[in-house]
């Protein structure tokens, strides 16, 4: 039997799309950039990406529907659940959010 990785142990990766309303225009969703610039200094994250939809070729299983991702790494779960309750993260969610009409999130346990 294959034991489940525990993620008090294991590093966490968190995925999040962002959808943006679609009356934003071409600059504001340029903007919005500054969403994810604003998280870098929190200090439990490890790594942090992002980056607009690509223009991949269109797959039964692909969806680029979605505006921008965002990847953080953190290196356990507690990091992770420090990040939820953190002030520059609540703020930058608090200033941003009115330029989404939806997330989406999946946090993994990285397996390496």
């Amino acid at each position: 039997m294959t034991e489940i990785p525990t993620a008090d142990k294991e590093q966490i990766q968190h995925f999040v799309m962002f959808w943006l309303k679609p009356q934003l225009t071409k600059t504001e969703i340029a903007d919005f950039a500054n969403f994810f610039e604003s998280l870098k200094p929190i200090k439990y994250i490890k790594t942090l990406s992002y980056g607009l939809a690509a223009n991949t070729p269109v797959r039964p299983v692909t969806d680029n529907s979605f505006t921008y991702s965002l990847t953080i790494t953190f290196a356990n779960v507690a990091d992770h659940n420090a990040y939820q309750e953190d002030k520059t993260h609540l703020d930058a969610v608090e200033k941003f959010s009115q330029n989404w009409y939806r997330v989406v999130v999946h946090d993994t346990v990285v397996s390496v």
